[in-house]
């Protein structure tokens, strides 16, 4: 059953959507009865009404059970991935199993564990951190793909610049080298210059 659980009081900055996909439901209630007031929630106890919702909603972080009948977390977190990549996602698991954390890493690519039962105000940090590493891979994303845009109209310009320069030499006309050198200079100069190439360098170094 899908459940569904506001804010309380919204605050004036974008609320944390998370949505936790556990067969027990009452570790729903529990985690909702923790957090209703700090994130906007919502739940499901299968797979499919967790994809749903994912469909249907912008959700930052995603909590998984590890032990579910019919699909682990793990194999949850592989399904949503192609659909939904930016989902940070958020293991819960209560068994000690070194095999689900290597599969987690390596093919559900999780951001965290978290052990039942949890620690309220460690799952609290868990859960921030988590939409902090959305936002910033939704940002680097958003830059890196204005910075594409740009670099691609840089190259569009100096492909018509050297166009210009091979009809100028076959048709044995006089070229000044000034005149060229000035033009891409200019190019060049509006490259450094856009607000894409200073967002996009920015990124790289933040992640560094």
């Amino acid at each position: 059953m899908m459940q569904r659980s506001h804010p309380a009081s919204p605050s004036d900055t974008e609320s944390i959507r998370v949505l936790y996909l556990d067969d027990e439901e009452p570790n729903l209630f529990s985690f909702k009865a923790a957090f209703r007031r700090e994130f906007e929630i919502f739940t499901a106890t299968e797979p499919h009404e967790a994809v749903r919702i994912l469909d249907a909603q912008d959700i930052h972080v995603v909590l998984s059970d590890q032990r579910m009948p019919g699909i682990s977390g793990v194999e949850f977190f592989e399904l949503i991935m192609p659909d939904h990549p930016d989902c940070t996602r958020v293991l819960v698991t209560g068994y000690a199993d070194t095999n689900a954390v290597v599969d987690a890493i390596n093919k559900g690519q999780v951001y965290r564990f978290v052990s039942k039962p949890w620690n309220e105000e460690e799952l609290r940090n868990v859960v921030t951190s988590a939409y902090r590493q959305h936002k910033s891979r939704i940002n680097t994303n958003r830059s890196a793909a204005t910075l594409m845009g740009a670099l691609r109209s840089v190259d569009r310009e100096l492909l018509d610049l050297i166009q210009r320069l091979s009809a100028a030499v076959e048709a044995s006309e006089a070229v000044d080298p000034s005149g060229l050198l000035q033009e891409i200079e200019s190019v060049q100069q509006r490259l450094i210059n856009s607000t894409a190439f200073k967002s996009g360098s920015s990124s790289e170094n933040d992640l560094l």
